[in-house]
């Protein structure tokens, strides 16, 4: 066998040490430029993201801006192209008058791409952040839907762009759709009835409790209160149970977590229903449908018939209150006696009931509108109407009484009522401002064919029975005058029927689901907004 020489082994060692230092050297070279690289990546995504929250900077302040502009008001249940148009007149001067960062918006300028053509109102770059970071806004909207403006935004960080979009919807100021029930006042659920959403009190009066729940009844959303924690926690009552930190508790004693259904209820709770937590000190706002001074109805008074006068032999005498199962005997010495014109076995279509009639309508049924008129001043003029075992197949309307007299102007539902509204209104199935409104002994089948579509308003609205309510029910009338009584109430036992009598036939089922992209009826004056419209929103390059 034949052995290398020292000298051979030196050339492979050197052949192979030089193998290691290209390897090396490569490998170096290698991650140099994956370090290199990465940096360039590190850098760019930097500025995408910073680009980025330009935009998203530059987002917020148009939705700003949007929501700071004064419109018109509109006492329409639409909003005209006329008055689309001024209100894109009236963003424009109101970011002219603004001045973002200091500088001049130039006046609207057309733009055609390949949707169509339209007006673009565009603000000059405004610096975000570093000196080579900045955001420019693009209003615009098409000529073929004027109602729509599309926000764009648009952030630069160098050479690098990213844009963000919503369409924002010119409409009229519908915010109290977003609760089932808003009340002025204070309000009773109770009896096998669930709210499919959040409920409102403006009653501010903090010795007596807006709200009162029993374990029966469900509020599957938030209950919400002008009155602070503090305002509360001095009276002899609570809304909630709560823990020295003021949070509610579970059964254990335990902060309460997202499963609600485990939330403790004590014993001097004035709401013991179901719920989703309780809004202390909420603003008291001005939501259109809630301030008499909202309300106009002349729109809907004409094109009508008058219902012509009963004969003296087609009259009755009842009281209201009236005595447990007799409307012709008073509840109380105060309850109003009403010589009614009887109504019977008719079918009505677009009509209206002169003031004084103080109808009672039985087995009739009303298709389109049915207005029912009031005097809206004096002491005179009144309408209190019962309708028993009747059909409703459009809306009612009532004329808007300046005062709230819960005897003298009332609409009152006995018997097997039945709702299903069919007319060209769909925004309402009463709309009966400081009207004493008793939804009550409906239709003892839950069914399709027992639904109240829209909006139930009224100064006071009580609702039992069975009942589907699509909308929300509004109860305008400021009762805060008054330390008893007066109270929205929503289903029934027999043990507590509310205001007036209770029936057998008034405890049933009743579920109330607002619809917030539903608008506010006619004869509801709210300003118009720029509403943006959040499920539109896109990002881009």
């Amino acid at each position: 066998m034949r052995l290398l020489s020292s000298q051979n082994r030196r050339g492979a060692a050197l052949i192979i040490s030089m193998i290691f230092v290209l390897v090396f050297s490569a490998l170096a070279v290698s991650m140099a430029t994956l370090a290199g690289t990465n940096v360039q990546v590190a850098s760019n995504q930097h500025k995408v993201n910073s680009a980025l929250s330009a935009a998203q900077s530059g987002l917020e302040c148009a939705k700003f801006t949007v929501a700071t502009v004064t419109l018109d008001q509109t006492g329409h249940n639409y909003v005209t192209d006329a008055e689309a148009d001024a209100a894109w007149i009236d963003l424009y001067q109101h970011l002219w008058n603004t001045a973002l960062d200091g500088q001049t918006v130039m006046p609207p300028t057309r733009f055609t791409d390949s949707i169509g053509s339209g007006d673009q109102i565009i603000t000059p770059s405004i610096d975000f952040g570093s000196s080579n970071t900045d955001f420019t806004i693009r209003f615009y909207r098409y000529d073929s839907d004027p109602h729509t403006i599309k926000l764009q935004s648009i952030g630069t960080d160098g050479e690098v762009t990213r844009s963000v979009n919503v369409d924002m919807e010119i409409t009229k100021d519908r915010s109290v759709l977003i609760y089932a029930i808003a009340s002025r006042g204070r309000m009773w659920l109770t009896g096998d009835t669930t709210i499919h959403g959040d409920v409102f009190s403006s009653w501010d009066r903090a010795e007596i409790a807006p709200y009162n729940m029993t374990s029966d009844s469900t509020v599957m959303g938030t209950i919400n209160t002008v009155l602070t924690l503090e305002q509360i926690q001095e009276q002899s009552y609570q809304l909630e149970t709560l823990d020295e930190y003021g949070n509610p508790i579970d059964a254990d004693g335990n902060p309460l977590g997202s499963n609600y259904e485990d939330r403790y209820y004590g014993p001097y709770d004035e709401v013991q229903a179901y719920h989703e937590g309780v809004n202390y000190g909420q603003p008291n706002m001005d939501m259109p449908g809630m301030d008499i001074s909202h309300y106009n109805t002349d729109c809907y008074n004409s094109g009508l018939t008058n219902m012509p006068s009963c004969p003296s032999a087609d009259r009755v005498v009842e009281y209201f209150p009236h005595a447990a199962g007799d409307y012709t005997q008073p509840k109380y010495s105060s309850s109003r006696k009403l010589t009614r014109h009887v109504y019977e076995d008719q079918t009505f279509t677009d009509v209206r009931l002169p003031d004084n009639r103080n109808a009672l309508f039985r087995n009739c049924t009303f298709n389109d509108l049915l207005y029912i008129d009031c005097y809206k001043s004096g002491s005179s003029g009144y309408n209190n109407v019962r309708f028993d075992n009747c059909a409703f197949n459009g809306v009612i309307v009532t004329d808007v009484p300046q005062t709230f007299k819960w005897k003298n102007n009332c609409l009152y539902f006995t018997g097997e009522a039945t709702f299903n509204n069919t007319s060209d209104v769909q925004e309402a199935t009463i709309l009966a401002p400081h009207f004493n409104v008793n939804v009550g002994n409906t239709n003892p089948e839950a069914s399709d064919n027992n639904v109240l579509t829209g909006a139930i308003i009224g100064g006071i609205v009580d609702v039992r029975g069975n009942a589907q309510v699509y909308g929300t029910i509004i109860s305008m009338c400021d009762t805060t005058g008054w330390s008893s009584g007066y109270v929205t109430n929503i289903g029934a036992t027999l043990d507590d029927g509310g205001s007036e009598t209770t029936e057998l036939g008034d405890v049933g089922t009743i579920a109330i689901t607002p619809e917030e992209d539903m608008m506010l009826p006619s004869g509801i004056t709210s300003p118009i907004v720029i509403k943006p419209l959040q499920r539109t929103y896109s990002e881009g390059v």
